[in-house]
Order: C-alpha cells, then structure tokens, then sequence
C-alpha cells in the first residue's frame, strides 16, 4: 500500500483560426513547471506550479510540447505502474475547444495518448512472452451523456437512435460499476484501435460557437490487464494473477453559454457537463481540505454519475494523473483561470494505491517463506524440538491444500476466461456483420476483396467506415427496417434503391437506379461505369467514398481517373473540389446552350414583335382618334361643371360668414354668462361669510356680555370684601401681603434664571377660595395655578434656596410635576395657532363652551376663505378633555412585560446583579422611553386628530415600561438606602442627593407626559433635556454611592447598553472618580485615627512600646501613600472627561473596590491594634490580636502591591515607589517577631510568626534593594493639610 498524489500537467494549445482571425494576444506563459497568467483587463500577474508544463504554442520553439513528448512525461510512467499491479487514471480536463481531445485522441499521425498507449501496451505483453506470463486485457468504452450511461461498442440500427442509459452499481470490495457493460476481450492494437473507431463514431459531438466538432458527452475508456504468472514452490507449479484497471477519460469541456452561443439542446447539454464537472470539482475541493487539514471530510462522490464512477481514481485505490488544457487567449483568461486554479487543487489530492493480487499470490509467498523457516532451522540446529518441526509441517500442508484449492479456483475462472474469449469472438463476428451492412469498424477480413471506404471533413472520421464488395451484386439502399440492402445509407438524397454495384472476375462496375444521383471522379452518370482503383463515388451528394481495388494494385493495373500522379492521397477535399470542378465545367456548358437558344429565340421574338406593333399602331390610332373626340365632349362637360362648382362656392363663402359673425356672437354671451355666475357665487360666498360674521359677532356679543356681568360681579364682591375687611378683625389673607409675596418669588425666580413668573388671579366663584397665584414658565410657554397654601410653602422653600445662595437644589419649587400645566395663550395671537396648539387649547378647559363654535380652527379658517366656513355652523361636540382611554393594546403590552420578566428569571446566573446596577439599569429605561416618547411626539403630524398615546403601541408600550422601571428604581433607592443607613456625613449627603436625583428623574418624566397628552411642544422639549442631564447626574450619584458603600457596578455593561448616549461614559467615570476621591479621604482620617490612638496609648510593656512606634511608622506612610494620591487627583481632575473610555472606566472600577477593601483592613488593624495598646496584657489577649494584626498587615501589603500595579503606566514619579517602598518597610518591621522576654506576658511564641512574615520581609527586602538601585529621593511626612515636598 502506497500514498501518492495525483500528478497533474497543464498544456497551452496552438492559436486557432477563428483567435487568428481576432487577432487574439497571448496571455500564458509557461517557465519550467511554472505558468504565468497575465491578466489583459487588470493587468495582473498569476503564477501557478504544477508537476509539468507543456507550451505547445510555437511549433518551431525549443520547448515545444509534442504528442510524443507529453506520452512520454506523463503517460508511459502509468503504464509502467499498470504492469506493477496497480490501478491508473489519466484524466484530461479543459474548457471547450482547448484541445481534450487531440490530446487524448489525437488524428492522424498525431496519435494522442489513448492510441499511443494501447500500442505500448501490446508491445510490452508481446515481450513478455518468454517469461511465463499469461495476460488478458478487456476493454470497455462507454459514454456520459447527460448524467446518462452509454455503451459506445454496441451498434445501433439507427444512428440518430439512442440506446437504454445504464445503470451504476456499487460492489463492497472493487468499487462502483457500470451494470450490463460490454466487455470485449482483445488480442492485440488492431482490435483495441477497431473498436475505438466504432465508439468515437457513436459518440455524441455538435458544433458549438466556440468548437465546430465539441465533445457533448465525457468518454471513458476502461482497460481491464490481468497477467497470471506461473511459480515453482517445492518442485510445484502453481499460477497467481494481479489485475489493473486502467481508466482513459476524455471529459466534456467546461463551457459558459454566453461564449458557447449555445441554445436548444445544446444548451441542455452544456449544463449537464457543468453539473458534471461542477460536482468533479466539489469532489476535488473536498478531497484537497481533507488532504491539507488530515480532518474526515464528506466527499459528495454520489452527486453525479461522472465522480461516482471515478471513485477509486480520486481519493481511492489507483494512480492518477491529470492534464488541463488551456487556450493561449486573451478573450479566453477567466475560463483558463478557472481551470488552473481546478488543477491547483487537483494537485493536493493523496491517493492510497496497492497492488491487485489474488490470494495465491499472499499464499505463495508465505509457503515460501514457511519452507526456508524450517530450511534454515534444519541446517543451523539439528537438535530442535520435534514439537516445533512437526508444527512447521504441519503449517505447509496447510498452506499447500489452500494453494490446491486455489488453484482448482483459478481453473475455473481461467475456464471462464476461455469461454468468455469465445463468446467475445462470436459477437465480434455478429458486430462485423452488421458493420458490413450498416458500416462500422475495420476487422480482419480477406484484403483482395474490392471495397468502399468513406471520406469525411474531419481527418478523424475518413476512412472510418469500410464497405465490403463482394462476388456479385452489392445493393445500395436507404436505411430502413424493413430494408435487405446490402450497403445501407441514410439522408435525403438517398433512394429507396440508389445503385448496383457488380462484381465479376475482378472487374467492378456501378449501374445509377432512375432519379438516384451518382457521381464518379466528380461526374455524373446514367449508366453503367467501370470502377478503377483511386475513383471517387459519391451517392445522393453528401456521402463521399473511395474506391479500392486491392488485386488491380498487385497486379500494377491503374487505369483510373486521378488527376495526377504522385500528388497525394485523395481526401475529402480532393473528392469535394472534383466535385466542383466537374459540376462548373456543366454547369458553363449548360449555361452556352442556354445562351444560344436564348439568341435565336429573342431573334424570333423581334419579328413577331415587329408585326404585331405595326398591327397594334394602326389599331392605337383608330383608338386615339376616337378618344380625342371623347375627350373634347368631357372638356366641354367640365367647363359647364366647373362654372357651376364657382357660383356654388361662392354661396358656400357668404354662408362661412354669416356663421362666423354668429360664433362671435355666442361667446360674447358666453363670456358674459360666465361673468354672471362668477359674480353670483361671489356674492353668495359673501353673503354667507357675512351670515357667519354676524353669527360670530353676535356669539362675541354674548360673551362680552357675560364677561362684563362676571366684572361687575367680581367688582362687587371686591367691594363687599374691601367692606368686610374693615369690619372683619382678623382677615385670612391681606392683599398687601400677597402681592410682596409674589414680587418676592419673582425677584428670586429672576436671581436663579428660572423664567417663571408669578401673578395674582382671581376666579369667579364667591368664595375665598377663588383666589390663586397664577405661575407662568416664560420659556416654555406654559401655565398653572398655585393655592394660597402651596405658594405660601414654595415661597418658605425659595427663602431657604436664596439663603443658601445655591442652584443646585431641586427644579419643583419653580414647576412642580403634579401641576396641571396647560398651554399659555397669552402673549400669542390667533393667527399662529398651529391644529397641534388648538388642540392643546381645547384640553385646558379654558376656552368656554358657549364660543365653541368660533374657536381657533374656525377663525383661522375665516382667513383662508368663506369655503371653510361650514365647520362654524352646528359642528361636532366640544372634544372631552379627559385622557385618552387605553385601546385593546395594553393588555399585549403587559403580557410582553410578564413575558420579559419571566424570561429574565430563567436566563439568571449564578451571578448576581448589584442595587447599584439594577437602578443604574431601571433609570435608563426611564430615560430611553423618555427619548422614545419624545421622538414619537416629533413625529406626530399637526393635523393628527388624537394624540401620541391614542393609537400607538409603542408609545403605549414605552409609557407601561417606564412606569414599571420607575416604580422599580424608587424600590430599589428605598432598599439600598435601608441597607446603607446613612445617619449623618459623606454618606448622608450622597444619600439625599440620590433620593433627590431619582425625584427628579420621575417628576421629568411626568412633565413628558403631561406635554404629550396636553399637546405642548415645549414642555415636551425641556422634559426631554431635562430626563438626559438627570440620567447623567443621577449616574454620578449611583457611582459615588457604590464606591463608598463597595457595591459593585458594572460599568461595561452599563455602557455598552447606552450605546446612544456616550456622555454615560464620562458620568460613570465621574462618579467613580468622586468615590475614589472620598475613599482616600475615608483612608486618611482612619490613618490619622490610628495615629492619634497610637499616639494616646502610654503602655508600660517594652513590647507594646517597640509596637506603639512600629504603628506610628505606618501610620505616616499611609498617610503619606493618601495625601500623595489626593493632590495627584486634584491636579489631574478633569484629564478624565476628555479621554473616558469603557475601559479606563472599569480600571478605575478595579481600584476603587480595591481602595475601599483597604480601608476595611485598615480599620480592622487598628481596631485590634487599639485594643492590644488600650487592653490588658493577658495571654489570650496579645496571641489573638498578634494573629489578626499579622494576617491583617499581610492583607494590606497585598492590596497596596494591587493598587499600583493598577496605577502602573499612569505614574511618572519616582514618588509612588518611596511610598510604596516605606509602607513595606513599615508593615515588615510590624511583622517581625516579637521579643523573647514578652513570651511570659503575652503567651505569644516568638517563631509562631517567622514563617508567615518570610513572604513579607522578602519582598521589602526586594523593595528596599530596588529603591537603593534606582530612586535617589525620599518624601517626609508632612503635617495633615500640608503638601508634600521633595528634599
């Protein structure tokens, strides 16, 4: 067993006409085993390496590639492999017209492979006669043509007459066959090269636009070698076979219909090749990934027919070669492209191939091999077991009964051969019978006899069909079923009984039948002619034949009609230019007699002509005469006519007149008509915009009478209480008071730049009640109403806001979200009223019912025109000012928000989502449906008639969700502060602000929606912008909570989900920088805690002294590591908000958990270390608190290494490792063991502490032994609030 790969060669063929014709450049270069492409478009270059490159271009170059040499290169070593016992394949592979077939086949004394082949083969196996090899050769020839099967060796009574398609099969052991597939057993090259001229000629071929003779199906040619070889074992005969299968294809070339210009069932053809060789190369490609990644690879082999039956030639059992063949084009370079890069991959391809040998030859060997075992253990040990002798014997009758039985095997199967050898022989004789008649391939048959052989245009199809003349009568007859003809043809010009051709004592003679064309050395005959050796016979005009006469060539008899001596062969082109001449040479006497008689008769003709025209003038004057007096009656006649035609036409003109005048007549009153009805109309249209004038009038009428009784009321009722206010001792609100009030809340609404505006108002009603603070938002144009109490408390609020002379407190005290805002038409005329305003108008239930029918639509369509005055008159009812009832959507909506839920309950981890994160998440949501809503609201149409919460579910579906995540976010504020309990400080601050934050996100989200549903553009717009800097700054808080209370957030999450709104980035960043920032402050105060413990602690004990001084060390270099990193942050503050990304954010996220996990340790190693200085001395005292002092001093050691390996990079001081060097130094001296003397006292064991410390001093030690190297500066501690300084 061999692994080898598929040899693979490319070959340029030479330049065709039709290329010359076109002036085609050449493209394909060939340098060695390598070939250049040069692209004529793009002008790039491709190189591809193969195992051999032909070029045969130039026929007169050096490197030209003949026939010869590519046999010789590439198929001879197959050969030579066959007679090894392996299976080849030789395969050819190429566009249409890039020369598959001369390549394989060949013409002429061009013999491609496949006869040059076949002819090594016989001439080997005859050379190997004396060496006791017998060997047998079959031969199969069969045809794909459209995925269908064809034996191409079986005759057809019809040629245009196709046979059953065969079918393949698949046998476990050898592989796919082909079922009810000829084989014929040969003997020698004539007989293979017989057959092949019968196959080639039921081939199917047709003209395409790119070849004139294109191959439509792929041909393959199966050669079946067995060679039986004949061994001595023990004085014994006994015979073994190998067999090797040799498979010759000639595929079908690769064709593109636009280039092939083929239609019909050219076209069906061409794409059931590609289908072919499209599969040929997925089988290739699949073969080559499987090669080059060593992975099992599917190999789609069962696709098509073609690369089911190649099976074993591609991945399998054989030695394969392949050989493409381009066209040297330019017009040609895709196709050639394509095929190079096929044999690229073709070139990958492993197959596994082994020898073909029969059991015996296994046996053979191993009863050899048997026999010398015991030979050589006789002759080296006399003394060996005879247990292991009569094993050995035993083993070779085995072995020899086995080699009996196959032998009587191969007895049977070499009695198979003869009989199928016979049986061969037997159809050889019936196929030559009917080739005889029918025409078919040259057998051995007695040479003396005369013959007939056929001409044909292309070289390879002469000469292919013989015709046997034998003693007699030799009928020639059209092909039909029923016909006994001996020689029979097919075409039009072929009669049922066409010609008898006599043979009698060596002279032949052919007699024409009646209306049955003949020709002989290109002239027709009637009757009968003598045929000599070389004439020419054509029948029926389209079928060429050569005549011989074997026994008038041996005798030296020539008598024939060649044309000249010596000057070549008579081909087709000889007979066909015969043919021609002689038909020219007839046809230009023809042509003479014609003209002749053609003289003679127009002579005739002249007389006759003469006589007559003598005879028809006289007549025509008779005739003439009579038609001139006819004549001059009809001019007589037309004058008459024609004067009455003029007096007719001129009463015909005074009638045009008087119709004329009249027309003009008729459109003047039209015109006035039309003037008329205009005016009416206009007069009608004024007079009903004068009816809805007055209508409005008179309405405005009323109302100005109502308003004016209202006034005269509300006069009243100030006089009545003017009255009772002087009588009254103690009035509930004094009007003095209201109005400095009020010029009070404008004057601070004035200092902060809220653009609110306060005014007194006084409604209708009769009570105290009816008076109000109106409060108007300049800015975005709207309106509300305070009570007496609420503006008495927001004017408490807005002392306290002056007081503290800050801005940064809440916006509720200016416009509050559970106001009823409404639209304010005050400072805005009628005309600029938009459909979306009015409607807003309409909401706010301040325009009364009685002037409904002359509101804001209706005025504005008193401009445009009294057409629109209709809507005035008796319209629909006053819209209701109650929101708009939820649609059949919300129940959907909050199926969707269960769903969602549910499905987040089963997609949850083991991880944990953080408060921090959960409401960090929820007011995103908030903040996304806020820009939804708002986007939707933009959108709306002016003259929409409903809402942007009427008919839209996703607004709907937005307004549900943020209403949900809302309520989430306020739970969740509520728990985390519950959890946190802030009481006072820092915490307490970032807590109020949080609480604060969130409120404001909610009352701006209710601002949203009241300006959606009440219609009011503006307050939508600030709402908006206003939700967007809330979403920022309560981030800021969330951050800052979470890094002082160490909850995590997840800051990458939460900024890839707010793709849209980068500044989310820079808000984390922010409030994470602001966490860190307090950390370090929370760091300092518990490092200068320790410090003045420490520094209040006098104990008596050398231990606790030695330790008092060992705190006080750490304590200033903590505190130094603090102070240093607060200054570094001050200096850099705002570095952050110009190059915050995703990842600078989490990295400060990473610290931050780390800073506030010292400060933990921090406190947790003064706590114990106040409690060893401030406690009693006992034994269990100072051994638990060493423990935890030690374990707790480790733990900062790790964390501070932790804090600047993050901050690595970003230091550019040597600063940072002082500091870093002096709290190792600290936390070692710390560690150390303590005194023996303390052992007594403290309970404490000296060594217990040694091997924890030893990681701990080496790394001050590395440290120390660093700062020495490198740093030659060192930072001093300086008092708290100072700075430091370097010396």
């Amino acid at each position: 067993m061999e692994n080898s790969a598929v040899t693979v060669a490319v070959r340029v063929r030479p330049f065709n006409t039709r290329e010359k014709t076109e002036k085609a450049l050449q493209v394909i270069y060939m340098n060695g085993q390598e070939t250049v492409v040069h692209h004529p478009d793009t002008k790039q270059s491709y190189s591809f390496t193969y195992d051999f490159s032909f070029c045969s271009v130039d026929s007169g170059a050096s490197a030209f590639a003949s026939q010869q040499r590519i046999y010789e290169t590439l198929a001879r070593p197959l050969l030579h492999r066959a007679f090894e016992g392996y299976n080849t394949c030789l395969f050819a592979y190429g566009q249409t017209g890039s020369g598959k077939s001369y390549t394989m086949m060949g013409f002429g004394d061009q013999a491609g492979i496949i006869p040059r082949f076949c002819a090594d083969l016989f001439s080997e196996l005859s050379s190997m006669k004396n060496e006791k090899v017998n060997c047998h050769v079959e031969m199969s020839y069969f045809e794909v043509y459209n995925e269908k099967i064809h034996d191409l060796l079986i005759t057809r009574d019809d040629p245009n007459q196709r046979q059953m398609p065969l079918r393949v099969r698949e046998h476990p052991v050898h592989g796919p066959f082909v079922e009810e597939l000829s084989a014929n057993v040969v003997g020698c090259y004539n007989d293979i090269q017989g057959w092949l001229k019968l196959g080639n000629k039921q081939r199917a071929t047709a003209a395409t636009g790119m070849n004139d003779k294109s191959s439509r199906s792929h041909s393959v040619l199966t050669l079946v070698m067995t060679q039986t070889k004949t061994e001595l074992v023990e004085g014994e005969e006994h015979d073994h076979s190998i067999t090797s299968k040799i498979n010759l294809v000639d595929l079908a070339g690769s064709e593109r219909c636009n280039s092939a210009k083929t239609s019909g069932d050219r076209l069906r053809e061409g794409a059931s090749i590609n289908k072919s060789l499209l599969t040929l190369g997925k089988v290739i490609s699949a073969l080559s990934e499987q090669a080059l990644s060593r992975k099992k690879v599917f190999i789609p082999y069962r696709e098509s027919v073609l690369t089911w039956l190649l099976k074993e030639s591609l991945g399998g059992n054989s030695k394969t070669a392949m050989i493409a063949t381009l066209s040297p084009a330019g017009c040609n370079v895709d196709e050639s492209l394509s095929t190079l890069r096929y044999a690229q991959q073709a070139r990958t391809i492993i197959n596994v191939a082994k020898v073909n040998e029969d059991t015996n030859a296994k046996l053979i060997r191993e009863l050899k091999a048997e026999v010398e075992k015991l030979r050589a253990a006789q002759m080296s040990a006399q003394g060996i077991e005879p247990e292991r002798v009569k094993q050995f014997q035993q083993e070779i009758v085995g072995l020899r009964n086995r080699l009996c039985q196959q032998e009587r095997e191969m007895i049977e199967a070499n009695r198979a051969w003869r009989e199928k050898l016979e049986e061969a022989e037997i159809r050889k004789r019936d196929e030559t019978k009917d080739l005889q008649k029918g025409g078919g391939a040259t057998f051995k048959v007695d040479n003396r006899l005369p013959n007939l052989v056929n001409l044909n245009e292309d070289p390879q199809l002469s000469e292919m069909l013989l015709y046997m003349i034998k003693e007699g009568q030799t009928t020639v007859g059209k092909l039909k079923s029923d016909s006994t003809h001996d020689i029979q043809l097919t075409g039009a010009l072929i009669a049922d009984q066409h010609c008898v051709i006599n043979s009698t004592e060596g002279t032949v003679s052919i007699t024409p039948m009646e209306n049955a064309k003949t020709f002989v050395n290109g002239n027709l005959i009637s009757e009968s002619l003598v045929l000599h050796h070389g004439d020419r016979v054509i029948l029926g005009g389209d079928h060429y034949f050569r005549f011989n006469h074997p026994a008038e060539v041996q005798s030296g008899k020539r008598v024939s009609c060649w044309t000249g001596a010596g000057d070549g062969q008579k081909d087709f082109e000889f007979a066909k230019n015969e043919l021609l001449v002689a038909q020219r040479a007839q046809l230009e006497a023809e042509i003479e007699e014609a003209n002749l008689k053609a003289k003679k008769e127009m002579m005739q003709g002249i007389q006759m002509a003469k006589d007559v025209a003598q005879k028809e003038l006289l007549d025509q004057k008779a005739l003439y005469e009579d038609r001139i007096r006819a004549l001059e009656r009809e001019l007589h006649a037309e004058n008459e006519r024609k004067r009455q035609e003029e007096l007719n036409q001129q009463t015909v003109a005074c009638q045009i007149k008087d119709l004329k005048t009249a027309k003009l007549g008729l459109e003047q009153e039209v015109d006035t008509q039309r003037k008329r009805l205009r005016l009416h109309m206009e007069a009608q249209a004024m007079e009903e915009h004068r009816v809805s004038q007055a209508k409005i009038v008179d309405a405005l009428e009323a109302e100005k009478k109502k308003i004016s009784r209202e006034l005269e009321e509300i006069q009243k009722r100030r006089a009545l209480r003017e009255n009772q206010s002087l009588n009254s001792a103690c009035p509930k609100w004094d009007s003095m008071k209201l109005s400095l009030m009020i010029e009070e809340a404008n004057k601070i609404s004035a200092k902060f730049r809220k653009n609110t505006v306060f005014s007194r108002h006084e409604s209708s009603e009769n009570d105290q009640s009816g008076l109000h603070v109106r409060v108007q938002n300049t800015k975005l144009g709207i309106s509300t109403f305070w009570s007496l109490e609420k503006f008495q408390n927001n004017i408490a609020v807005m002392r306290e806001l002056e007081q503290e002379d800050s801005t940064s407190k809440d916006d509720d005290v200016f416009y509050d979200p559970e106001d009823e805002w409404e639209q304010d038409i005050s400072g805005s005329s009628t005309s600029s009223f938009s459909r979306r305003r009015s409607r807003s108008l309409l909401k706010s239930r301040r325009i009364s019912g009685k002037l409904y029918e002359i509101r804001v639509h209706p005025i504005q369509s008193l401009h445009n025109g009294s057409s629109q005055t209709a809507g005035l008159m008796g319209g629909p009812k006053p819209p209701s000012t109650s929101p708009s009832s939820t649609n059949s959507a919300v129940p959907g909506i909050c199926k969707e928000l269960i769903g969602q839920s549910l499905a987040l309950l089963r997609s949850c981890s083991a991880t944990e989502e953080s408060l921090a994160d959960r409401l960090a998440s929820d007011l995103y949501v908030v903040y996304t449906a806020a820009q939804t809503i708002s986007d939707l609201y933009d959108s709306l149409d002016d003259d929409s008639p409903e809402n942007v919460f009427a008919r839209n579910p996703i607004a709907q579906t937005q307004l549900v969700k943020s209403a949900v995540a809302m309520e989430s976010a306020v739970f969740v504020t509520m728990h985390w502060l519950a959890i946190v309990k802030p009481s006072s400080g820092l915490l307490y601050t970032i807590a109020e602000e949080l609480k604060s934050q969130v409120k404001k996100m909610g009352g701006f989200f209710q601002l949203l929606i009241q300006g959606c549903d009440s219609e009011i553009t503006s307050m939508v717009t600030e709402a908006q912008r206003k939700s967007s800097q809330c979403l920022n700054a309560v981030l800021v808080t969330i951050c800052h909570l979470a890094a002082v209370t160490g909850l995590p957030l997840n800051a990458i999450a939460l900024a890839a989900q707010a793709t849209g709104k980068p500044s989310i980035v820079t808000s984390l960043m922010k409030g994470t920088s602001k966490g860190f920032h307090s950390l370090l402050e929370a760091s300092l105060n518990i490092t200068r805690e320790m410090m003045r413990e420490a520094q209040l602690a006098y104990p008596r004990n050398p231990v606790l002294q030695s330790l008092k001084s060992k705190i006080l060390d750490l304590a200033r270099a903590l505190q130094n590591f603090m102070l240093y990193h607060i200054t570094e942050m001050q200096e850099n503050n705002n570095d952050f908000e110009e190059e915050a990304s995703t990842s600078d954010c989490q990295k400060l996220r990473t610290t931050v958990t780390r800073l506030y996990e010292l400060n933990q340790v921090i406190g947790q190693l003064n706590s114990s270390i106040s409690t060893v200085l401030r406690g009693k001395n006992t034994d269990v005292n100072l051994g638990s608190s060493r423990d935890l002092i030690l374990s707790s001093a480790k733990r900062v050691d790790e964390l501070i290494t932790g804090l600047f390996e993050d901050k690595e990079g970003a230091q550019s001081a040597s600063s940072p490792n002082s500091l870093r060097d002096d709290i190792h130094s600290a936390l070692h001296s710390l560690c150390l063991p303590w005194p023996q003397h303390s052992a007594g006292e403290g309970g404490a064991d000296p060594s217990d502490g040694s091997e924890s410390d030893a990681s701990l001093h080496d790394r001050a030690v590395t440290h120390s032994s660093v700062r020495n190297r490198v740093f030659s500066k060192v930072i001093y501690a300086l008092p708290s609030g100072g700075s430091p300084r370097w010396v």
